[in-house]
């Protein structure tokens, strides 16, 4: 046996050992084995691929393009690796909106329009002519996140509210994880398919063959996503939505439904390959767990310090917002940053983030690292804490949603990309314009100020999860009509 042969076998052995670290959200131990089998062999393409995916994970992101770039290298058929491409680039703060679009429509030349010669020419309809008026409309909702997700928070509370009477409801769950959640929604749902094993021909034909009216892909360029079945144009309506709040770059999908604060007119309208549609409020539509701790006192009464906090994932935090919550934390003598993620469990992870840090002014002192839990249980971590920060460029969607649940003000920095504005829809929606702050500056005096107003932030606190109640936000019958009528739009 050659030495190149050993050297393969022992860099995928160091592979399949990194992934094991990984599953335990050991990431050190994880990508320490993956540049171990890079060493043995440079060509290794799953380590690359592994390593693009876990240091996004860790917000090293300069160095996940480079590893799925060199995927693409090695393999440029491989999609998916191009889809973890587009992932990590949205939370980056070097592209524009113009770059973005542009590496979203290079995805769909290289990957999706070769596909358009498998489109079943009988299905290729204009979209106003697709659908009779004379039956139930077909709806399919195409995902790989139908369980503990944070799409199921935003999704679960629509497949609960729809009309059956106007409506057949199909899930097509690209997954084999099946659990309480996923059993929940399947009650929702008139015709529940697991395609996992299928492959995009024979899911593409299988839709055909369901008759599907609106198809609605609910993952974007997010795991498990299936976009490639949707470039074959298997419904003559299709649609993307929620899951990934920017285009797919795919010219066949023909709208995105999104709300006037993501995408503002005029903003985004020319950077998206499909169609806007626009709800009338914020196109989330949240619903808290069931069995959620209560609120609590403003834990700054008692400490006699601000604790602000963070439970986005660590992609999210970029060098800008990271400087910004540097001069915050500085301007707010004895202040916390109280920062809870999954990639935070072992502390050699927990150190890795310290010295990351660190290079933009935030010290050891300052910050208090905790693993995520699922919940309820980590929300209790939200009686820590007095007052969050999102995240930029790439705003926080659920962890937004959850924080206020919590009594937490959230203070959020807007900016021209739709992933930039997700904090804009839903405060905007609940009337917390204060919060919004449209530069840096103001983001920094917008905490400063609010640090030191403990008696409204107390009163905040106490009104918050009221609010939410009461809120279009939560609404979700009259969320889902509204969308209904997006969708019954396209009977003739």
């Amino acid at each position: 046996m050659t030495t190149l042969t050993l050297n393969s076998i022992h860099a995928r052995a160091f592979n399949e050992l990194g992934v094991e670290h990984w599953h335990q959200n050991q990431l050190s131990k994880a990508i320490t084995c993956h540049q171990r089998a890079l060493e043995l062999n440079p060509q290794c393409l799953e380590a690359h691929a592994n390593l693009g995916l876990i240091l996004a994970f860790q917000g090293r992101l300069e160095e996940a393009i480079y590893h799925n770039h060199q995927v693409l290298a090695l393999d440029p058929s491989a999609a998916k690796a191009y889809s973890n491409l587009l992932l990590t680039l949205n939370y980056s703060d070097q592209l524009t909106p113009a770059m973005l679009f542009q590496a979203h429509q290079q995805f769909d030349e290289r990957y999706a329009l070769p596909l358009t010669l498998t489109i079943q020419p009988s299905l290729h309809l204009p979209p106003l002519s697709a659908i009779s008026s004379s039956r139930r409309l077909k709806i399919g909702y195409l995902s790989g996140d139908f369980k503990k997700h944070a799409v199921t928070y935003f999704l679960a509370p629509i497949l609960a509210h729809h009309n059956h009477q106007q409506f057949e409801i199909f899930c097509y769950y690209n997954n084999t994880i099946i659990d309480h959640i996923t059993t929940r929604l399947q009650d929702y749902a008139d015709n529940w398919i697991n395609c996992y094993s299928l492959t995009d021909e024979a899911l593409a034909s299988r839709i055909r063959e369901d008759g599907i009216d609106i198809l609605v892909d609910l993952s974007g360029h997010t795991g498990r996503n299936r976009l490639l079945v949707l470039a074959r144009k298997p419904a003559p309506i299709q649609m993307t939505f929620l899951g990934y709040p920017n285009t797919t770059g795919l010219t066949a999908i023909d709208y995105r439904i999104t709300d006037q604060y993501v995408d503002a007119q005029g903003i985004n309208d020319h950077f998206n390959s499909e169609t806007l549609i626009k709800l009338p409020h914020s196109f989330f539509c949240y619903q808290p767990v069931a069995d959620g701790p209560a609120v609590n006192q403003l834990p700054a009464l008692d400490n006699n310090y601000i604790t602000f906090g963070s439970f986005n994932n660590l992609a999210k935090l970029s060098p800008t917002i990271l400087r910004l919550w540097a001069n915050v934390l500085e301007a707010v003598p004895g202040s916390k940053l109280l920062i809870k993620d999954r990639c935070l469990r072992e502390d050699a992870d927990r150190e890795a983030f310290t010295q990351r840090v660190a290079n933009y002014g935030i010290t050891a002192a300052q910050l208090i690292l905790e693993e995520y839990e699922m919940a309820p249980g980590y929300l209790k971590t939200y009686h820590q804490v007095d007052l969050a920060l999102d995240t930029y460029p790439y705003n926080g969607g659920l962890t937004t949603c959850e924080a206020l649940w919590m009594g937490i003000p959230v203070i959020t920095l807007v900016g021209t990309k739709s992933v930039s504005r997700l904090g804009l829809s839903i405060l905007s929606t609940l009337g917390l314009t204060e919060l919004i702050t449209e530069n840096p500056q103001d983001y920094v005096q917008t905490a400063v100020n609010l640090a030191v107003a403990r008696d409204y932030l107390q009163q905040l606190r106490a009104e918050l999860r009221t609010r939410m109640n009461t809120s279009p936000l939560m609404a979700a019958a009259s969320f889902t009509r509204s969308l209904e009528s997006i969708y019954n739009e396209f009977k003739i």
